[in-house]
């Protein structure tokens, strides 16, 4: 076997697995159309009845991801073998991931720091849970 073939066989068994997974998304949507609501949008607290947030760092990543992942396709498709991903791409690859865990954690700290202003004047927080307010023994 050439490597061309070991190439082609590779993109074919990638293809395949690809098309699984997609195949796989569009039956939990066919059954659930519920099934994806979470992918762009932050979590909620439980008692929240306002409408999930969109989230950039979400979407900014997935977006890189497919472009990054169809780019990298469909160049292999083109050389007949295999390429190497530039550093490049793997460092924008890297800031779309980091910007999605910063946006996580000013989320989270945010969150937390609701809940201890709301702890301290005894107010239900967004969790919906109300907090005593701290006693002489805090």
């Amino acid at each position: 076997m050439t490597a061309q073939w070991i190439s082609w066989w590779g993109f074919v068994v990638i293809s395949i697995i690809l098309l699984g997974f997609a195949a796989l998304v569009l039956w939990k949507l066919y059954r659930d159309s519920d099934a994806l609501t979470g992918l762009l949008s932050e979590p909620q607290a439980p008692n929240d009845p306002s409408p999930p947030k969109a989230s950039l760092s979400r979407f900014q990543f997935l977006i890189f991801t497919f472009v990054i992942a169809g780019l990298y396709l469909l160049l292999c498709i083109e050389a007949g073998t295999l390429i190497e991903i530039p550093g490049n791409v793997l460092a924008l690859l890297g800031i779309s991931g980091g910007t999605y865990v910063v946006s996580k954690t000013v989320s989270s700290s945010e969150r937390r720091e609701e809940q201890a202003t709301a702890a301290a004047a005894g107010k239900p927080s967004r969790t919906g849970r109300k907090t005593p307010p701290p006693g002489p023994n805090a």
